[in-house]
C-alpha cells in the first residue's frame, strides 16, 4: 500500500545520483553561515502535502533587523522591523500592530519557513539529533545533497533538508508530519544577497476594499467560537465514539490531541496546520466530504488557530 506514495515522492524529489558532498554537520554549518552572512534572501517555492495534496505557491523575503514577508494563497504577513501587517484573503481584512520580539519568534515556528530560519537564528540546529548525510539528487535542475535530522519537541519529527551543492543553502525540506504523510517544500528560485533590501520590500500596500480589524477582536477567538462549526460539519465522523482517523473534533482536548497521522493543529500557524489544509482542499480528501466550509467559517477557524488555538 505504501509503494504509490514512495513512487510519488521520488518523482517530486528528482533523480538520485551517487556523488555526496561533505558530512551532515559540515553541510549544516555551511548552510547556517551562508544564511547568516547574507543581508537578504528571496525564495519562490512550492508547498505540498502528501499524499494527495497538490503544490501550492509561496513567496518569502527576509531582511535583517527582524524584517520578513510571507505570501501564501491565504495570507500575506509583513513585518518591517517596527510594524506587522497580517492580511487574510478569505475576508479581505488585515490587522496592524507594533512589532515585538515575539512576532519574529512566532514567525520562525512556521513550518513554511523552516528551511531558512538560520537567517535569523544563531544556532538553528543546536537541539536536533540524528544528523546524517543522505543521497545526492538533481531537483529542478539543481544538484543537492540530503541531510536527515530529528527535530526537537514532542512529538519528535523527522526532516530532510536538500542542500544546494553550489549555494550551500537548503533549497527545501521534506518534513514527516504523520504516518505516511509528508510536507514537501521546494524552491523554484532562491536568491541570497549581500545588499540590504529596500525599505519598500517590506511595506504593506492595503488591497482594494480591505478592512482594518482591531487586533484585540481577533485575539478573543476561542474554542467556543469554533466548536459549533466543528459540531455541525465534522463531529458526525470525528467524535469521541467514532473518531474517524483517530481524530475527535467534538471536544477541545480531542482536537488538540490530533489523530493517527499526528497533530492536526499548530497553534499560532493556521497555514501550517494540517486541519486547515484538509478544510481548504490542499490536503486530500477535502473535508468535510459533502461540501466545503464557508469562507466565514474558515476565517473563524484560522483566527482561532492564529490566536493560539486556546480553549478560553
Amino acid at each position: 500500500m505504501k509503494i504509490p506514495f514512495l513512487i510519488g515522492l521520488t518523482g517530486i524529489l528528482g533523480a538520485v545520483i551517487t556523488t555526496q558532498t561533505g558530512s551532515g554537520d559540515s553541510l549544516l554549518e555551511k548552510h547556517t553561515k551562508q544564511l547568516q552572512t547574507a543581508k537578504s534572501i528571496d525564495v519562490q517555492y512550492t508547498v505540498q502535502n502528501l499524499p494527495g495534496g497538490g503544490p501550492v505557491e509561496y513567496k518569502l523575503k527576509l531582511g535583517k533587523e527582524g524584517k520578513f514577508k510571507l505570501e501564501t494563497p491565504d495570507q500575506t504577513l509583513v513585518a518591517n522591523g517596527t510594524t506587522v501587517w497580517d492580511f487574510k484573503k478569505a475576508d479581505n481584512s488585515y490587522t496592524q500592530t507594533a512589532q515585538t520580539e515575539a512576532d519574529l519568534k512566532t514567525f520562525l515556528k512556521k513550518d513554511a519557513v523552516l528551511p531558512w530560519v538560520a537567517f535569523f537564528t544563531k544556532e538553528p540546529f543546536k537541539d536536533v539529533t540524528g544528523i546524517k548525510v543522505g543521497s545526492a539528487r538533481i531537483i529542478k535542475g539543481k544538484a543537492v545533497t540530503e541531510v536527515a535530522l530529528v527535530l526537537p519537541g514532542k512529538p519528535e519529527r523527522t526532516a530532510t533538508l536538500f542542500i544546494d551543492n553550489t549555494l550551500g543553502v537548503a533549497r527545501g525540506i521534506s518534513l514527516k508530519t504523520g504516518e505516511d504523510k509528508q510536507l514537501i517544500m521546494m524552491a523554484k528560485e532562491l536568491t541570497l544577497s549581500n545588499d540590504a533590501p529596500a525599505d519598500a520590500d517590506f511595506n504593506f500596500s492595503v488591497p482594494e476594499g480591505a478592512k482594518k480589524v482591531d487586533p484585540s477582536a481577533v485575539a478573543t477567538v476561542a474554542w467556543d467560537k469554533v466548536a459549533p462549526i466543528f459540531q455541525t460539519n465534522c463531529a458526525g465522523c470525528h467524535n469521541s465514539n467514532n473518531p474517524r482517523s483517530g481524530l475527535d473534533l467534538s471536544s477541545y482536548a480531542g482536537a488538540m490531541a490530533g489523530g493517527r497521522g499526528g497533530s492536526e493543529i499548530t497553534a499560532g500557524d493556521p497555514d501550517g496546520s494540517r486541519l486547515t489544509a484538509f478544510l481548504k482542499g490542499a490536503g486530500k480528501p477535502l473535508m468535510p466530504p459533502r461540501g466545503s466550509l464557508s469562507d466565514a467559517d474558515l476565517a473563524t477557524i484560522a483566527s482561532w488557530i492564529k490566536a493560539g488555538a486556546k480553549e478560553k
